[in-house]
């Protein structure tokens, strides 16, 4: 049993090793792989508001994408109450806006978008586009 393990690896090792010989490779035939992961741009912004219609400053905003992963930096919105995200991840079939109110005097909530991705014709590859989101979050 011992010596028909030793030949298969051997066999084996001969095999592997002779497929990296230059002197065996056919010259003809050329093969290309391309790596990379596929990526889209996103571009999420909002605004966030209570339901008097008063901006809510220091809101904070996490937007997730592909498995539900965080996409960028944490945001938090301005005296205005509104934020914005420009990144770059995984393509995403939908995209979560998550908005939590530090001090608690709101619920937290979320929204759910259907992604949409638009895509220029010179870019080519993994690029999948760019997905462009614009919202308005009341908080109660």
């Amino acid at each position: 049993m011992r010596k028909r393990i030793n030949i298969l690896l051997s066999s084996l090792i001969a095999l592997l090793s002779g497929c990296n010989s230059p002197k065996k490779a056919v010259q003809e035939t050329t093969i290309v792989a391309i790596y990379g992961v596929p990526y889209a741009t996103y571009m999420v912004k909002g605004t966030v508001k209570n339901e008097q219609d008063v901006p809510i400053k220091g809101a904070t905003i996490v937007v997730k994408g592909y498995n539900n992963k965080i996409i960028g930096d944490t945001l938090v919105t301005d005296k205005k109450g509104q934020f914005e995200l420009t990144e770059s991840a995984f393509p995403a079939e939908t995209i979560n806006i998550v908005v939590i109110d530090p001090t608690k005097q709101y619920e937290t909530d979320s929204l759910q978008h259907t992604a949409t991705y638009t895509r220029e014709q010179e870019k080519r590859g993994f690029y999948r586009g760019e997905c462009k989101i614009e919202t308005e979050i009341k908080l109660k």
